[in-house]
């Protein structure tokens, strides 16, 4: 969409999302009663925003607030009786190209449509909707399905992080791709299909997933981690640390999930107390506080998640149920096997909170070029919800015993993470590390805050064999003295 004028009319929960999500290009004006809700909005957006208090549905405000030169105008509140009547007095008296509003009843819907006018039904209506609508980028498709926007139709963006790639290294757990249209042709997509820049594909699944999902692909997110689920999902020990309770108020607070699920080692009404503060403060919409069945945590944790199907967005789980302080192979095997197997059942990052928030300086080490490229586009995606610096720990091998082979998969690591920051429109620094790779990246890293790092370079030898050649992306993750978040494997499809 152009730079243009742009009027949106009521700063309730869509109206005020839409103006955080809009190009900052737009020359927007906001009408609203309230003075509260235009203060904050001003803040939002900072220059190239005009404030009009007052009703819309007056053509005296409509008028102070410009509408006769606006491109497009959104309506957004929640009263049909206004929708209605503030569309009546647009179209009686002013010239604008398009007109977009919130509908209510199908009597509503069906007046607004009689006025000519876009209508987004308010039990499906989400402010990246609206912004893809707007933005031309997604469009909801019509006449089949629920009508619940389980379906939607998307342009890939060329700096889309999904462009360029086959299907099956997309991750996909709760949508899919039912078809691709290119340069005229119809594609039925398998694992091997490569989305091209300009294809139109039709998404399908959970409607909250594919929202974020269409984000991605148009190149316009703000939403990690709701392209995996809606849910975060934490076990909470006995006694849990006052950092790990910290760091979860933390997530809580950067991510948009509204809905937590709290699996307890050991229910106390203080820890009760204190963990249903923590959903109000930060306003969850759902918080489900379970007891963990059985003596094992781990395996109890893993049987309520077998039970609760792929809305999980993330696992925060507490680094020391895994390495605990009488640390031992077996146990290193086991904690090992664990987390392979939960991130193959939930298909979401996990993080091992260790206390090291708030995230200010993240590191992702290079071990391989698709590891490193799959945890870099996740730690870009995530900073531009945090404010943070971002590394890419690269050890090069010292030239007496590196083979020339390995020289070039330094350098083109190196370039891998100078192209995502170009593409991110960030700066990502590419510290060259020199010695033995396990104690080189965790020597870097306890200058860090997070570590991100991938499950798919996890070595599946035995134990025994690690003691000879040890797997190095493992010791990294073993060893690191800061938080962790581990991006799962990619789902083969067929």
């Amino acid at each position: 969409m152009d730079a243009g004028k742009f009027v949106i009319i009521g700063l309730g929960r869509v109206g005020f999302r839409l103006i955080q999500l809009l190009s900052k290009d737009l020359n927007l004006v906001c009408i609203d009663p309230s003075e509260e809700a235009l203060k904050a909005a001003k803040a939002q957006r900072g220059e190239g925003f005009t404030a009009v208090k007052g009703d819309a549905t007056s053509r005296l405000v409509l008028e102070e607030a410009g509408v006769g030169q606006a491109d497009t105008v959104v309506i957004t509140t929640t009263t049909e009786k206004i929708n209605l009547e503030v569309a009546r007095v647009l179209r009686a008296h002013f010239d604008v190209p398009r007109i977009v509003a919130v509908g209510i009843t199908p009597q509503g819907i069906e007046e607004l449509e009689q006025l000519e006018i876009e209508v987004e039904n308010i039990f499906n209506v989400s402010a990246t909707g609206l912004r893809n609508r707007l933005e031309q980028k997604t469009k909801t498709v019509q006449g089949i399905g629920l009508g619940k926007n389980e379906i939607l139709e998307v342009e890939v963006h060329p700096n889309s992080r999904l462009a360029n790639k086959p299907l099956a290294s997309l991750n996909p757990r709760s949508w899919r791709i039912g078809i691709v249209y290119r340069d005229g042709n119809i594609i039925i997509p398998s694992g091997d299909t490569i989305l091209r820049p300009k294809d139109k594909i039709v998404l399908l699944g959970e409607p909250s997933v594919i929202k974020t999902v269409a984000d991605l692909l148009t190149f316009r997110f703000r939403h990690f981690p709701l392209e995996y689920g809606d849910t975060l999902v934490a076990l909470i020990p006995a006694q849990p640390k006052e950092s790990f309770l910290e760091e979860l108020a933390y997530l809580l607070s950067v991510f948009p999930l509204e809905k937590g699920l709290l699996l307890l080692q050991r229910r106390t009404p203080e820890l009760e107390q204190q963990l249903q503060g923590l959903a109000e403060q930060h306003r969850m919409r759902q918080l489900e506080l379970l007891d963990l069945p059985g003596r094992d945590p781990l395996t109890g944790f893993q049987q309520i998640l077998s039970q609760r199907g792929r809305s999980t967005a993330m696992v925060v789980l507490a680094r020391e149920f895994l390495f605990p302080p009488l640390f031992s192979l077996a146990i290193s095997g086991r904690s090992k096997a664990f987390l392979r197997t939960l991130a193959d059942q939930v298909g979401c990052p996990i993080l091992l909170a260790h206390g090291s928030h708030p995230y200010e300086k993240v590191a992702v080490p290079g071990l391989n070029r698709e590891g490193l490229q799959q945890s870099l586009e996740t730690t870009l995606e995530m900073s531009l919800t945090i404010n943070y610096s971002v590394s890419a720990l690269l050890v090069r091998l010292s030239k007496y015993i590196a083979l020339e082979e390995e020289g070039r998969i330094f350098d083109t690591m190196k370039k891998t993470a100078a192209d995502l920051g170009l593409m991110y429109k960030t700066s990502v620094k590419a510290e060259e590390l020199q010695g033995n790779p396990i104690t080189a990246v965790i020597a870097a890293a306890a200058e860090q805050s997070l570590l991100v790092t991938e499950i798919d370079s996890w070595s599946h030898r035995g134990r025994l064999s690690t003691l000879f050649q040890p797997d190095v992306a493992w010791s990294i993750v073993r060893r690191n003295p800061v938080s962790t978040l581990l991006i799962p494997p990619i789902e083969v499809m067929p």
